[in-house]
């Protein structure tokens, strides 16, 4: 979904199965696995070190419906830490369930914004700690990653964290299972059928279309970039000072950066012309 409007990205989720309602039984199940895995993540030397602060600024990046952002600012408040959590999405009604949910869990305000992960460095404010929850690497090219790691950079302060949710996609599905033309996608009632279409040699992306099995409707098209651990590392590299593994279980983990370097400002990146054509 590399560049996609946030109409695409609501079409795409409205066929994809994945947990975007925190009040059904799979959102449920999902919330529960999401508090382990945050759970993992205070006990980090960096985070443990953060919570000194005894207030932390959290701004959550592809937030949806604020799964991760909430989970982490509920452990946080648990040992003593008073958190101010902002929650960011192209999906309006996406943010608007992380608005509602967020106060039912955490008993104050969410504040969320529209807007692309790539630019909140235009918020023009500091924050503690940002965080991607949710495997959403695939929605951005290498073009799109390398902006969205300068903007993060940018809004974070001098010790600024950020967390990145991230899987091994080229061990799971090229290795493990082999890159599949056709195949199904979700169970039940959340199956849904995807075909691969296209790809892109400037952009490194595949696209496919997806179907909901159970309806005849129009296909939505999506580009994704299947992103191993380690290049996500090493990106994160080139613009954190020091980077950490998290694992939380098979071969999905936090990506961890700490200190900002700044050398490369978002607002200074210019794309190749020729990627307009890709």
């Amino acid at each position: 979904m590399t560049g996609s409007t946030w109409e695409e990205l609501a079409r795409f989720y409205s066929v994809f199965p994945w947990y975007d309602d925190p009040w059904d039984e799979a959102g449920r199940q999902y919330f529960e696995l999401t508090l382990g895995f945050m759970e993992k993540l205070v006990s980090h030397p960096w985070i443990e070190e953060l919570q000194g602060k005894g207030r932390v600024r959290i701004l959550e990046v592809c937030g949806g419906s604020g799964f991760g952002g909430v989970s982490l600012a509920k452990r946080l408040k648990e040992g003593g830490t008073e958190v101010e959590l902002t929650v960011t999405d192209l999906r309006e009604e996406a943010l608007e369930r992380a608005a509602r949910w967020g106060k039912e869990v955490l008993g104050e305000e969410v504040r969320t914004c529209v807007l692309d992960a790539r630019e909140v460095w235009r918020l023009g404010e500091k924050q503690d700690l940002v965080l991607m929850y949710g495997l959403s690497t695939p929605h951005f090219d290498p073009w799109g990653l390398v902006e969205l790691f300068a903007s993060v950079g940018e809004v974070l302060g001098e010790k600024g964290i950020f967390v990145l949710d991230e899987s091994d996609r080229r061990y799971r599905i090229f290795l493990l299972m082999g890159y599949k033309w056709a195949m199904a996608e979700g169970k039940d009632e959340g199956l849904c059928v995807s075909f691969h279409t296209d790809y892109s040699i400037y952009r490194g992306t595949c696209k496919r279309a997806y179907m909901r099995w159970e309806e005849a409707s129009r296909p939505v098209y999506a580009e994704t970039f299947m992103w191993g651990l380690a290049e996500v590392a090493a990106f994160m590299w080139c613009f954190f000072e020091v980077v950490d593994f998290l694992p939380l279980r098979n071969e999905r983990h936090f990506l961890i950066g700490r200190r900002p370097r700044r050398r490369i400002r978002p607002g200074e990146l210019e794309r190749p012309p020729k990627l307009s054509q890709a």
